[in-house]
């Protein structure tokens, strides 16, 4: 899977939960911990002086203040927080609704070959809450024969280091702007890519959970993830 550059095996254009489950899906009920302040995270407000009428001393402070992750989307290999790959897609787009608002873009439903995309099943729909989208078919590794939720993405942020919604990590605490050591560090097994010119520098956490980088640098950082299996695949 791609990144926003590779979102465009998802929305052609660049790269592209607790609720009952439908019959065909598992149950599922991790409790994520508390995530991790990636880069980019803190925002710093602007610096305040005063001087006093009597006095030649300036006092000046500065705050700073941390913008709340968003809580319940976690980013796994076998879903998005409780809700699971092969979930029914009404029920999911409610579920994120629930905690996101009204998506930014819907696709409604159509076909491949009309969306122009190398996607499975006979019908797709591609729903999308700014920096995360979400791809739903009728046919992927999860389920075949009802409209299901089979894969997400995070990433690129369309404002660098301000990702809507904001603070979305792993298990583990590894979200955008994560730097290469970071989740090395965090997964010891993870798989780190040169890429070619197509799709670029990515990552591998585990079947269903991959994404892409700035670079291969310790110090280079996560722009993307991609969970679950989708176009292109």
């Amino acid at each position: 899977m791609n990144s926003r550059r590779a979102l465009s095996g998802l929305t052609v254009g660049a790269l592209v939960l607790t609720m009952s489950a439908c019959s065909d899906a598992p149950s599922h009920s991790d409790t994520l911990p508390p995530t991790t302040t990636a880069v980019g995270d803190t925002v710093a407000e602007s610096t305040t002086s005063s001087t006093s009428s009597t006095s030649t001393t300036e006092a000046s402070t500065t705050t700073s203040s941390t913008i709340p992750a968003v809580q319940g989307l976690g980013l796994t290999a076998q879903g998005l927080g409780d809700v699971l790959f092969g979930v029914d897609a009404d029920q999911v787009i409610t579920f994120a609704n629930s905690i996101l608002g009204a998506p930014t873009t819907d696709s409604g439903w159509t076909d491949p070959l009309s969306a122009g995309t190398s996607c499975p099943g006979t019908t797709i729909r591609f729903v999308s809450w700014h920096d995360l989208s979400l791809f739903f078919t009728d046919r992927s590794p999860a389920v075949t024969g009802i409209k299901h939720f089979a894969s997400y993405t995070y990433g690129p942020s369309f404002v660098p280091g301000k990702a809507v919604p904001f603070g979305l990590s792993t298990a583990n605490g590894i979200g955008l702007g994560s730097t290469v050591k970071q989740l090395k560090a965090a997964y010891p097994a993870a798989k780190v890519n040169v890429g070619d010119q197509l799709s670029g520098p990515s990552f591998f956490i585990e079947n269903g959970l991959t994404g892409f980088l700035t670079g291969t640098a310790p110090t280079d950082t996560i722009i993307s993830f991609v969970g679950g299996f989708g176009c292109g695949e």
